[in-house]
Order: C-alpha cells, then structure tokens, then sequence
C-alpha cells in the first residue's frame, strides 16, 4: 500500500505541471511514438497501470532544436489489480524506462513570429501600447498560418530500460513434496529502442522503432490457481489447513528478441469541445534470436481515445490481433486470436488541444 500510495504522490508532483496530447496505444501501453502526455493510465483488459513523465509540454516552441527526455514505469498482473503491488513490489510483471532525444521543427514562417513575439515581450516588459499591438498582430499571422499550413517536425530518440517479473512456475516432476513443486522464479531483462517520430501536424503522427530486448515466455503459460491442503492428525483429530497458490504452468525460458514496432496517429475533431486520436494501424513484429524454440510472431491492431479539449480525463478501446497469421499454430479462426479491451488515462492537468487546418 505503501507503493501505491508513493507513486500517486511521485506522480501528482511531477504532472502538476503537464499538458501535452493523448496517444492510443496498444493492449500492453506500448507505442514507437514517444510525444505522449504526462499521465497516469490504468488498462483493464491487462489489469496494467501506468505513469509517465517527460518535458514536452515545457519545450521552447520558438527554437527549432531541442533535446527531449522522459521517464515512465508500468506493471501488470493476471490476478487482478488488488494484488499488483505485493511487498513494495510491481508483481508479477513490471518495466522501468528512460528516453533520450532530439527533435528538429520544420515550421520556420510560425517559429520566427514567435522569437519576435519573445524579443518584444523581452524588450517591453511593462508591455506597453505599441508592444501589445504588435503582438496581437503577430499572433494574428501565426493563427493565420496555422489555419492555412501543415508544421512539420521529426524527432530521434534511443529508449532503454529494464522488466522484471516475479512468479511462481509449477513442476510436476518433483515427487519429494508438493509444495516444493512451486518454484519461485525471478526474471530479470532489459531493451533498448531506436526510433524515428515524424509529425505532420495537426492531423498525423508517424512512428517506427527497432530494439533488442530480453524477455521471456511468461504470456505463453498457462495461469492457475491451486489450493494446497495438509492435514494433521493427532489421535483421533485432525487439523486441514488451505493456502491458495497461483502458478504457470508449462515450458518456461528467458530468451532474446529483436521488436520491430510502427504506428499511425490520426488526430480529429468530434464536436466543438470533443476530440479523439486514432491509432489507425500498428504493428508488431517479434523477431526471436532462438527461432527454433520460439516462434516468429506479427501482431497489428488499432486503438482509439476519446478526451475533451482542455481536460483532463481520456478513456477509448484497442481492438488487436496477437498473431496475425497463426504462428503460434493456436488457432485457425482468426477472430479467436482477437483481444479487444478498454483503456483510461488521467492527467493532472489538461490535455493540450490541437489546432486543425481549415
């Protein structure tokens, strides 16, 4: 409780300040498109939560070039959201992150009229007659341009961290005990992405990355609650004690991947007040380096948020398939290799609202 109660508070201190856009991303929280939002963001299919951080929205919008970063935790678990913290711990799956990146403005007619905007507030702090004149018209010629003109800006960043996952792995072959047949396993790995984000604002948002990453089998397992029964006798007494155990069971094995990923953001006005980001078509590619014991896998699905313009609250739903052409051999009907799920996402200020070309 502890945990939970630190990352709200870590949270609430960070995103105070934050205001940037929404993303739809996909059924685990993952996109190739870093300029999200500072939130905190709760998937109930994946019973994942998550928090995120970085400086967009505190970027200079007048320079042409500038370094962004950002930092962002996650962790889920299949037996609810009750137990996803456990001993100041994320169980049974958890990931820590960092990014580092540049990002280069092509919109160079908007960006000069906002150093000159800058220059004169500079000039005139006490903002004078003239001063203010001559900003409402500059502001009047960036509203213009916007309205008329697509800006331009691509961004390059290297994202790395580490995942985690803390379970327990039944063994069927252990005869000495049952209990003993729980083994307590502790993965932990790593990744690295590189990534290129092309934005053709207002509307579009282009991503794609490639990363290497250690990782494991656990989603391939199968989940199951166990109750373990002794009993004791003394005499004629007996004495049954119950202690409930949850355990994967199969062929586990930590290996190493290559991820390919891509997406296409499509920002739109649904009323006056009401907007909405589609995540048209992402895709995943999972390249394992042991191919003989793990399978190739191409994931794609779509997502979607719905936000008002200048809140705070954002909530939609993904739809995905995790094996697009059967690699895993799990099934032969398409639609049963289908996830669909919800998503909500909370930040602590408002949402930052878009300008939409005329």
């Amino acid at each position: 409780m502890k945990t939970v109660y630190f990352i709200f508070l870590f949270s609430a201190i960070l995103l105070s300040e934050a205001k940037a856009q929404i993303l739809a991303e996909d059924s685990k929280g993952e996109s190739s498109i870093i300029t999200k939002n500072s939130n905190i963001s709760f998937n109930p299919g994946e019973t994942a939560l998550s928090a995120s951080w970085n400086n967009f929205r505190k970027l200079a919008i007048e320079k042409p070039s500038q370094v962004v970063w950002g930092i962002s935790a996650a962790g889920n678990n299949r037996e609810g959201l009750s137990d996803l913290f456990n001993g100041g711990k994320l169980t049974p799956q958890s990931k820590a992150n960092i990014f580092i990146g540049f990002r280069k403005s092509y919109q160079t007619t908007v960006l000069e009229l906002l150093k000159r905007i800058k220059e004169i507030e500079n000039a005139n702090p006490d903002k004078n007659e003239a001063a203010i004149r001559a900003i409402k018209q500059l502001n009047k010629q960036i509203e213009d341009n916007r309205s008329t003109r697509h800006t331009q800006s691509l961004t390059t960043y290297i994202n790395a961290g580490l995942n985690a996952a803390n379970f327990k792995l039944y063994k069927d072959d252990n005869t000495s005990s049952l209990s003993k047949r729980f083994e307590k396993v502790n993965f932990r790995g790593g990744f690295v992405d590189l990534g290129l984000n092309y934005e053709y604002a207002p509307r579009w948002i282009f991503g794609i990355s490639l990363g290497y990453e250690r990782y494991n089998n656990l989603d391939s397992l199968g989940y199951t609650n166990y109750t373990l029964t002794n009993t004791t006798t003394v005499n004629t007494s007996q004495l049954t004690t119950e202690s409930k155990i949850g355990a994967y069971q199969g062929l586990y094995m930590a290996y190493n991947r290559l991820n390919v990923k891509t997406d296409a953001l499509y920002f739109g006005r649904v009323s006056e007040d009401y907007r909405l980001v589609w995540n048209t078509l992402y895709t995943r590619i999972i390249l394992p380096l042991q191919e003989k014991q793990i399978n190739k896998v191409f994931q794609a699905g779509t997502a979607i948020n719905f936000y008002k313009s200048e809140g705070k609250f954002a909530g939609g739903f993904y739809l995905q398939s995790n094996d697009v052409f059967n690699s895993l051999h799990s099934t032969d009907r398409f639609h049963e290799r289908l996830s669909f799920g919800i998503a909500a996402k909370y930040t602590f200020s408002s949402i930052m609202s878009r300008d939409f070309a005329k």
